[in-house]
């Protein structure tokens, strides 16, 4: 597994399943934006996740795309469902900072950067049309009413407090992006549900952000038929509460002489066995993994969480260790979430003392 370049900050995905009409307006707004600024092409990659389209949606995504360094265009080889599309960008994501937006220019691009600025006190940042701030032109009065009672019927069954579960434009801290796509078992369009009911059973911060958004024609979703499939997939999904999900997990050792350097105490807010601070190859271990992996003290030495990742992935990234830092010991088990948080795992933002998302104040573009 390749460390992915430290230069990359954002990555930004597109979900697409038959936009070949409407993704030119998306991907020339983004463009306008690297060319004004918004935006830095050399620290910003771009993936378009072509989900299955039977028109031209993969060569018209590559046509706009073409010049930026770190752009791609994804091909799914059949249509999966919005999830399964955001999860195979999420596989790909090498930025610290992860967003995705749909392709129909519902949503402004320009407001991306108020997103990606909320996720510095947050680990999930969701672009929420009911925010007291946001600007909201409707779609008609049948579809918002539709999508108020999904809204209502999943608060009740999830517990969510998110005012917007389903605005298509949504931010993370990839670390957390990696860990609950990697647990996610929803593929079509009520994955968002299953994220962000995950993320708040496991003390992640979200924050709802106020956004610009508007009803744009040609909506590939069908307010009944959808809908009730929906709150079935969600229904089954509640079956399995995520700290009983399991991620690969590779755990390492420092070298026989630096095994006085380990902590044998519980610190304080862990569940478990911890590295001690000064133990210098600790810092090591944390440089010569990817920017994207969770570590974490694991039964008294460390773990390496390495979620949406395959045998061979574990296998290189193991090879790459032993490598660089001489007389480590690796090995590569599966663990369950729950163990990982008695273990004392900390989310890149820690849990605020308010149970309820926080809402952030900012100026819409």
């Amino acid at each position: 597994m390749n460390k992915p370049s430290p230069c990359i900050g954002l990555t930004i995905v597109i979900p697409a399943y038959n936009e070949s009409q409407r993704l030119p307006a998306m991907l020339t707004r983004l463009l306008e934006g690297f060319a004004g600024g918004v935006f830095n092409h050399l620290t910003t990659q771009v993936l378009v996740v072509d989900d299955g389209s039977n028109d031209d949606t993969a060569n018209v995504a590559r046509s706009y795309l073409r010049n930026l360094p770190w752009a791609d265009v994804v091909r799914m080889p059949a249509n999966r469902g919005k999830g399964s599309a955001v999860r195979a960008g999420v596989v790909r994501a090498r930025g610290e900072k992860l967003v995705f937006v749909d392709a129909d220019m519902s949503i402004d691009p320009y407001n991306i950067p108020t997103l990606v600025t909320s996720l510095d006190h947050a680990d999930i940042a969701v672009g929420s049309r009911a925010h007291p701030q946001s600007c909201d032109d409707g779609p008609l009065v049948s579809r918002n009413v539709a999508g108020k009672l999904f809204n209502i019927a999943v608060r009740r069954a999830t517990g969510l407090d998110i005012l917007d579960t389903q605005c298509g434009f949504k931010g993370f801290n990839t670390r957390v992006a990696k860990l609950l796509f990697h647990l996610s078992t929803i593929d079509r369009y009520s994955f968002d549900v299953e994220i962000l009911w995950m993320a708040r059973a496991l003390g992640m911060t979200i924050a709802e952000v106020p956004i610009t958004w508007k009803h744009v024609p040609g909506s590939h979703v069908h307010a009944l038929s959808d809908g009730c499939s929906m709150l079935l997939d969600i229904h089954r999904a509640l079956l399995q509460p995520p700290l009983t999900r399991g991620v690969p997990i590779i755990t390492v050792r420092p070298p026989r002489e630096a095994h006085g350097r380990l902590s044998t105490s519980r610190p304080a807010g862990s569940g478990g066995g911890a590295v001690a601070e000064d133990a210098t190859w600790v810092e090591s271990v944390k440089q010569t993994v990817r920017a994207s992996s969770l570590v974490t003290p694991w039964q008294g030495a460390l773990g390496i969480i390495v979620p949406l990742s395959s045998a061979p992935e574990r296998h290189a990234m193991i090879t790459s260790l032993v490598h660089r830092l001489p007389g480590i010991e690796c090995e590569e088990s599966w663990a369950t979430v729950g163990s990982l948080v008695q273990s004392g795992i900390i989310w890149p933002t820690r849990k605020p003392p308010a149970p309820s998302p926080q809402f952030i104040t900012a100026t819409r573009t």
